[in-house]
């Protein structure tokens, strides 16, 4: 067996050899598993900056909730309620005596 020197490898002269021809489809199988490999790298990568994007939507999404969920409770409080009638002139006034059920 004849030994490989650097020189033949740096001009392409080996990929000539009667014992590199035959592993041509080995070759050409892991260099495309190379490249799935490197592919999948980037989807993965892609995937998780994207993830962290949306939790960060997800974030402002929760806090924007809890801010409008705070102004409906204000709003719909009894005392906000009576104020706001009575600021519009309403004749309304809340009910002093106790509910009676009728059953």
């Amino acid at each position: 067996m004849k030994r490989i020197t650097l020189k033949e490898i740096l001009n392409g002269s080996i990929m000539t050899r009667e014992s590199v021809r035959k592993q041509y489809r080995l070759l050409g199988l892991i260099a495309a598993l190379a490249f799935l490999y490197i592919y999948c790298g980037y989807v993965c990568q892609h995937q998780k900056h994207r993830t962290g994007d949306l939790k960060k939507e997800l974030q402002d999404a929760d806090y924007e909730l809890l801010t409008l969920e705070a102004e409906l409770t204000d709003m719909t409080r009894q005392s906000s309620v009576e104020t706001e009638l009575q600021s519009r002139g309403s004749r309304l006034k809340t009910n002093t005596q106790p509910v009676i059920r009728i059953r």
